[in-house]
């Protein structure tokens, strides 16, 4: 893919010591086929009894029977639902033409493949396009986390994004439970704050929670963007719920990241209060100027105290 390079090897990674054998479905449009044929070979190497098919493969094996083109496309199409039927893990290569021209008939697919609890959908998000208008993709985790294009993003942040991607595999390959000590501090109690940030910003995130917490007040950070899974947006919706407030850390990125808009404009609709906070500069949405927001841009000067009280006044 133009723009994207993959120079970082990984140390590879025995993903299925303890399970049969797992299937994995990349699917794509051509212009992905490089980035396609890059991540089956990273998966297949930390495996080599993983099964991982490409849509580019089922497009040259039709190609090379010599079906017409009419036929080669339905031949193509039939075969990508069989293999999402049968896949464990499908990864869709997210571009502006995947999402304007995949056929409805896909889309259901996904759609109703997004809501099992047997398959996962690890949707990657390759260049800019509307993905946030197609349902089953906002149901799922994403890669990169926040929802920015691999295209935007440096060398090593690609790399990073690919990593945390086989991680994610591995994990389900073991089966491993995942962290969620953060949820169930939702359940526990009401009086929490939900911090609302882009991964990039991940670090200020900690740092704002350890200065809540200072304070006796808890705060929810969506460090993994929730436990692995399909629904990341009802464990959203119930945190944003049963928490008193939300705060908006907003820089940049954040204004980007489709998971951050939705955070905070769910709030808004609940009726919650809303903080935002002034990371980096960056143009607000014209709901959030409406609110006044605390300016941390200058470490030395960061209204720590008065993001404290305006909280504590609602416990």
């Amino acid at each position: 893919m133009p723009g994207v390079a993959y120079i970082y090897e990984l140390p590879a990674i025995d993903i299925l010591n303890n399970r049969a054998i797992m299937r994995i479905y990349i699917d794509h449009f051509p212009e992905q086929d490089e980035l396609a044929k890059t991540l089956a070979s990273r998966i297949k190497k930390q495996n080599s009894d993983v099964n991982v098919t490409t849509y580019f493969e089922q497009r040259a094996i039709s190609k090379n029977v010599g079906i017409e083109h009419s036929k080669l496309i339905e031949d193509t199409e039939r075969k990508v639902i069989n293999l999402v039927n049968e896949s464990d893990i499908i990864i869709p290569l997210i571009s502006s033409s995947y999402v304007e021209i995949n056929s409805s008939s896909l889309n259901a697919l996904f759609n109703d493949t997004s809501e099992r609890k047997d398959k996962f959908i690890f949707p990657v998000i390759c260049n800019e396009s509307n993905w946030s208008s197609v349902n089953w993709i906002v149901r799922s985790k994403v890669f990169p986390q926040g929802g920015r294009p691999l295209d935007e993003l440096t060398v090593y942040e690609q790399e990073k994004s690919i990593k945390e991607l086989l991680q994610t595999i591995q994990n389900i390959a073991y089966n491993k439970p995942q962290q969620d000590s953060e949820l169930k501090v939702v359940h526990r109690t009401e009086k929490i704050v939900f911090i609302s940030h882009d991964h990039e910003d991940a670090d200020f995130a900690e740092l704002l929670k350890l200065q809540l917490e200072k304070s006796k007040i808890t705060g929810w950070i969506d460090s993994e963007r929730l436990k692995i899974g399909q629904d990341w947006r009802e464990e959203i919706d119930e945190g944003i719920s049963k928490s008193i407030a939300v705060i908006a850390i907003m820089t940049p990125e954040a204004k980007k990241s489709e998971y951050v808009t939705y955070e905070w404009a769910y709030a808004w609709g609940k009726g919650k209060n809303i903080f935002p906070i002034m990371l980096k500069q960056t143009p607000l949405h014209p709901r959030l100027e409406s609110l006044q927001y605390l300016d941390f841009t200058n470490r030395a000067t960061r209204p720590w105290d008065k993001l404290i009280q305006s909280i504590k006044d609602l416990l």
